[in-house]
């Protein structure tokens, strides 16, 4: 660096979207042959020579973690049972996703808990990643790490909440405890007919989100 520049102090992670001239919009996944694995699609870098505003500014993980949140979030079914749960997010995406049944005019009550709670927030959304009906109270709630949703429909219907930690606090050694709360006997109230997708999809699907695949419309967004 410049002798007359300051060193910069701690970073934390960024986790904005970057600029589509950096990681422009994938057309074409492709895989590694006989795997699973998608070979990332390469993206403009080292276009002008490195100055020192560039290296303040770079931040590789921050990149790859943004790549890794361009497909599907696979979800975790919770049980009818299930009141609380230790877990911790995917590395590097930095979120998980779990799907909850509610019958017709239930209320169901999701908290994250941690020690460290500031990076934290939840995100109910529908099968396609966003608030559907009855979801935007919980999207705009003054608590991010508390959301409440009541079943509108005259039917039974899956939800889904995401984890979102971006900065990776939570991990094996230091797991968050998601709490659930019905208002509701889950031994009286039968949702084995409930059908849950496997993952989730981006703010504009153009294939069904039951299907297991990588998505080419992005991740799901949160309405802020």
């Amino acid at each position: 660096m410049d002798r007359t520049e300051r060193h910069p102090g701690i970073r934390t992670p960024r986790v904005d979207p970057r600029p589509a001239d950096l990681a422009p919009r994938a057309r074409n996944i492709s895989l590694y042959p006989g795997t699973q694995v998608v070979v990332p699609p390469a993206w403009n870098r080292c276009s002008a020579i490195p100055s020192a505003r560039y290296w303040q500014r770079r931040d590789i993980m921050a990149e790859i973690q943004w790549l890794s949140r361009r497909g599907y979030i696979p979800v975790t079914p919770l049980g009818g049972t299930v009141e609380s749960l230790s877990d911790y997010v995917q590395v590097p995406a930095g979120w998980r996703a779990y799907g909850l049944s509610v019958p017709a005019g239930g209320t169901i009550q999701v908290e994250v808990q941690h020690t460290k709670l500031g990076w934290f927030r939840l995100m109910l959304v529908d099968k396609w990643g966003q608030p559907g009906p009855g979801m935007m109270q919980a999207a705009y709630a003054h608590q991010p790490v508390l959301v409440t949703y009541k079943n509108p429909h005259k039917e039974a219907t899956a939800v889904y909440v995401i984890v979102d930690d971006p900065a990776w606090w939570s991990d094996a050694r230091d797991p968050y405890t998601l709490v659930v709360r019905r208002n509701w006997d889950p031994a009286a109230v039968d949702l084995s007919g409930v059908k849950m997708v496997a993952g989730l999809w981006g703010a504009s699907p153009s294939v069904s989100a039951e299907f297991r695949g990588p998505s080419l419309t992005g991740p799901a967004v949160f309405p802020h």
